[in-house]
């Protein structure tokens, strides 16, 4: 159906149906949270489970290990400056002792660790109006051990998580949970870096308002990749522009509504192109600093939405742009790290994170 055909629908149904029409959008509203779930775990997978900042200030061949005049047990996390940080295999750089484990020959696992993160947004959606979107992600992530490929080194990682979310309008109330489960996989070429994830979850809805309350469930698949380029500026600086592309396909769902209405939406596709901008600098004593600037593009397909054989306009949200800043530090085999993050555009608000990695 065409655009101006739907949005004369829309306009017919509210007539018809009044105030009483805004639970008819629940499964719209939920579908466009997922694929900016999506999107967050996404992101978070590309750059937790890729090589530590300290890694994209050099590549492989032009930084070499120094020569400790003590015990590898006695300088054992003192080493983050850049050129001298060497005996830290979670950057993998080097063949060398150290956090990676044993006697730095490609260990089979290389660290495992916990991310929380929340976001608080006021959301747009067109054809509907405004919703405030709260979510949180927990992922707990396994990274393997390096393997040289060519003059590159690959790694890979398996992560699953869980989602904890509210959707609210001033007449409609969302509670979302659910989980997801994934794996990645990278590439680094001195200076260049390709990285890859695919994943799928499962989101359960509780919509309440007050006529009732409708519960539907929705699951996804996706895939994405991410590549980026080290352009080093110093040994304590380094710019790394990159582009995310990916895709999701949401599967809807059909219900009969509390309200005795049948309710039937179509699945939704989300195709998501993401070009970012990262900075990273070595503040000293072992301190890195991330800040990142992305624009979140987002194209669909689908997502239909009819009630009782009458088609309603469809929900669709609106590109945003998200800037962020992470403090990080090793202390001994902990690796931590802080995000903050702020959205604007079709998505206003909020959000920030904490990552643990033990290093085996």
């Amino acid at each position: 159906m065409k655009p101006s055909y739907l949005l004369i629908a829309g306009l017919l149904a509210t007539v018809t149906y009044g105030a009483n029409a805004s639970h008819f959008y629940a499964n719209g509203i939920s579908m466009n949270n997922i694929a900016t779930i999506q999107d967050s775990i996404l992101h978070t997978a590309m750059h937790t489970f890729d090589r530590v900042p300290a890694a994209n200030l050099g590549d492989k061949k032009t930084m070499m290990p120094p020569a400790p005049e003590k015990s590898i047990n006695e300088l054992y996390g003192q080493f983050p400056i850049y050129g001298t940080m060497s005996i830290y295999g979670e950057y993998e750089e080097y063949e060398f002792a150290g956090r990676s484990g044993g006697d730095g020959k490609n260990p089979l696992l290389k660290n495992l660790q916990f991310t929380w993160q929340h976001y608080s947004d006021d959301v747009k959606l067109d054809n509907f109006g405004r919703a405030d979107s709260r979510y949180d992600l927990a992922m707990t992530g396994i990274t393997g051990g390096r393997t040289e490929f060519f003059d590159g080194i690959t790694g890979w990682a398996a992560y699953a998580g869980f989602i904890d979310g509210k959707q609210s309008t001033s007449a409609l109330q969302i509670d979302q949970r659910g989980g997801y489960a994934g794996i990645f996989s990278r590439f680094n070429l001195k200076h260049f870096n390709l990285s890859a994830t695919i994943n799928g979850g499962v989101l359960t809805n509780d919509a309440d308002f007050a006529l009732g309350s409708d519960n539907y469930t929705n699951m996804w698949a996706g895939a994405a990749a991410n590549a980026s380029i080290n352009i080093i500026l110093d040994d304590t600086f380094s710019l790394q522009p990159g582009v995310q592309v990916g895709y999701t396909w949401i599967e809807s769902d059909s219900y009969v509504s509390a309200t005795g209405d049948d309710v039937s939406n179509s699945d939704l596709g989300v195709f998501e192109v993401a070009p970012a901008l990262h900075a990273i600098k070595h503040i000293g004593s072992g301190w890195f600093g991330t800040a990142h600037v992305r624009y979140v593009a987002m194209m669909t397909d689908g997502g239909d939405l009819s009630v009782n054989a009458t088609d309603f306009a469809t929900l669709e949200s609106d590109n945003f742009t998200e800037y962020g800043l992470s403090l990080e530090k090793t202390v001994g085999r902990l690796n931590l790290s802080g995000t903050l993050v702020r959205r604007d555009g079709g998505r206003d608000g909020w959000g920030g994170g904490l990552n643990v990695k033990y290093i085996f």
